[in-house]
């Protein structure tokens, strides 16, 4: 079964989503931004690309969305200017999501930090991502890393099925029964239809 409305593109340059843009605009002109292109659409496995985080230390740095859904979900390669972060932001808007966001810099050690959040609700939770860049404080070199969350299993599942990963029948924690695959694809359906009515009103 497949998503009658299934977007040809999840973004472009040129026409970014909502949270695209500000996670591009993240990165403060510090890093070429030109180079990440969407990878849309997906396919194969999702268990090569994601992860679920099944205790939040605090060392790696999942708290940041913690309460915002059960469950905790992140990529296995989560670089920063990551296209697939990319994409599950843009995927997040394209299904109705509500986006957040906020920014703030502070000064740790004489190492200077700017971070951006990044958060899209949806459903049962939502995706969002941590952008971090430091500025050493002798060479004044700036590096970043990030890092992406993706929380509440319907959000999972509804992002997955836009994305165009394989379906899979198995219950993911927070599920008391796993719905079918018609039962998803139905609701992305509805999603991107409400979406595209919110364009034209």
């Amino acid at each position: 079964m497949s998503v009658h409305h299934s977007p040809e593109t999840l973004w472009t340059h040129d026409d970014p989503t909502k949270s695209v843009e500000m996670y591009l605009d993240a990165h403060r002109g510090e890093f070429d931004t030109e180079y990440i292109e969407s990878a849309y659409p997906y396919n194969g496995s999702a268990s090569k690309y994601f992860r679920r985080v099944v205790t939040i230390n605090p060392r790696e740095g999942y708290e940041r969305f913690e309460g915002r859904g059960i469950g905790c979900w992140t990529l296995k390669s989560d670089r920063i200017l990551n296209d697939l972060t990319a994409d599950l932001l843009a995927a997040a808007d394209l299904l109705c999501g509500k986006n957040a966001s906020k920014s703030g810099s502070s000064l740790p050690g004489g190492i200077g930090i700017d971070s951006d959040e990044i958060w899209v609700s949806l459903l049962d939770g939502g995706v969002g991502v941590d952008v971090h860049l430091l500025e050493h404080e002798t060479t004044n070199r700036i590096s970043g890393y990030q890092r992406t969350t993706i929380r509440g299993p319907r959000a999972f599942r509804v992002l997955l099925e836009l994305l165009g990963f394989d379906w899979s029948n198995r219950k993911l924690f927070g599920e008391t029964t796993a719905p079918s695959h018609a039962e998803i694809v139905a609701e992305v359906d509805q999603l991107l239809s409400e979406n595209s009515q919110e364009l034209y009103e």
